[in-house]
């Protein structure tokens, strides 16, 4: 007997005949990063106007119109960002070539770049504050690879520590930028998206889940206390006695006080604010100041004397050892700059004005204007009432 099946004739079941269906393609398939881009991702706020020639911009003309925000100059492989402050220069930044420049020297930069064209925005005085991070902060993580770091686990580490934090995304789609202080995103933005906006912009360039993390930071500053001599150990009678044979030394007069800064931003407690986040001092009524175009010491032109008249007559030889405890406790590690300036105005017979004018004119790499503007502020109170008063 036949145990045979019938022959199909060969035709192909149903399972057979449907081919296996394809996976989706991945978009970002074969994409890999390159070599990581040195110009930071600016931001931009409202727009005053966009691509005109550099050599029809006066930028300290601008100064006062901008108020707070940003003037972009760009050429082929160059681009420069020049900060506005209460109307006034804040900061500048130029890349040339792969090389960074800062202060004056970019200054000096940007102004020869007359294939260049500048836009000029607007931006929140938050957000002006702390983008001088974006070129000169210090890195903390370099190169994290997107798809092995936890994004949200990385933010929420970053949001627990005090300080200021920059973190970059690099992916298939663009870039993309977000600044954290104290535990709040301040600003977050990306190529496409340049105004600051909500957390959430950065989430599709997450969801490729291809590209690179960089972080860097700008730890807060506190006034470093002074160290105590330890003393020897002796019986308490005995030290009784010598105290009281000893004179009461005379007691220096102290500055007074800086007023505490105003809250920025509601919701954040700036009680404890660190020296990078001080506020500047109000600006004074009036026109700005003539400058020559691109001189970039002339926008810090100190204020007077607070009497008007003291500071030019007191000589820094006779106080320039309290002089450099100031610029101590501002400046810390940065402060060897400052102290050679006040012993060669000392031993020059210089007076107390001059030495303030050369001081609110330096640059010093990691410290902001407004904490020079502030320690200057300081030695000018010291001689703000003639001696014995």
């Amino acid at each position: 007997m036949d145990t045979q099946p019938p022959d199909s004739g060969g035709e192909p079941t149903t399972e057979e005949a449907r081919p296996p269906r394809p996976a989706p393609a991945d978009p970002n398939a074969g994409w890999a990063p390159g070599t990581h881009d040195p110009i930071p991702v600016i931001p931009h706020g409202t727009a005053l106007f966009e691509g005109i020639p550099a050599p029809a911009i006066v930028v300290e003309a601008l100064a006062p119109v901008i108020g707070n925000g940003c003037l972009v100059s760009r050429r082929s492989g160059s681009v420069g960002a020049i900060l506005v402050k209460n109307a006034a220069l804040f900061e500048v930044y130029a890349y040339e070539n792969g090389d960074l420049h800062e202060g004056g020297e970019a200054l000096q930069v940007i102004s020869g770049w007359t294939d260049a064209t500048v836009s000029a925005y607007q931006l929140d005085p938050m957000v002006v504050e702390v983008a001088p991070w974006l070129f000169r902060g210090i890195p903390c993580y370099q190169d994290l690879r997107l798809e092995w770091t936890d994004w949200k686990g990385l933010l929420a580490d970053l949001c627990d520590r005090e300080g200021l934090f920059v973190v970059e995304l690099d992916t298939p789609i663009g870039r993309g930028v977000t600044v954290i202080v104290n535990g709040r995103q301040v600003a977050t933005y990306t190529e496409k998206h340049p105004e600051p906006g909500e957390e959430g912009l950065l989430d599709p360039l997450v969801a490729t889940r291809r590209g690179t993390v960089w972080v860097l930071r700008e730890p807060p500053s506190s006034p470093a206390e002074p160290e105590s001599t330890p003393e020897a150990v002796q019986p308490a009678e005995a030290a009784v006695d010598e105290a009281a044979q000893q004179p009461t030394p005379p007691v220096a007069p102290q500055p007074a006080p800086a007023a505490r800064p105003t809250p920025a931003i509601g919701g954040i407690d700036w009680s404890t604010t660190p020296l990078w986040r001080a506020q500047p001092a109000a600006v004074p009524a009036g026109p700005a100041p003539a400058t020559e175009p691109f001189n970039p010491f002339a926008v810090f032109e100190p204020e007077d004397a607070p009497d008007g008249s003291w500071a030019s007559t007191v000589l820094v030889a006779g106080m320039a050892p309290t002089l450099k405890d100031v610029a101590q406790l501002h400046l810390q590690r940065s402060s060897p700059r400052v102290e050679s300036m006040v012993d060669e105005a000392a031993a020059e017979g210089q007076t107390l004005d001059r030495l303030l004018r050369d001081i609110r004119a330096v640059v010093i790499r990691g410290v902001m204007q407004s904490t020079i503007d502030k320690m200057a502020d300081e030695m000018a109170a010291m001689a703000a009432a003639p001696p014995g008063r």
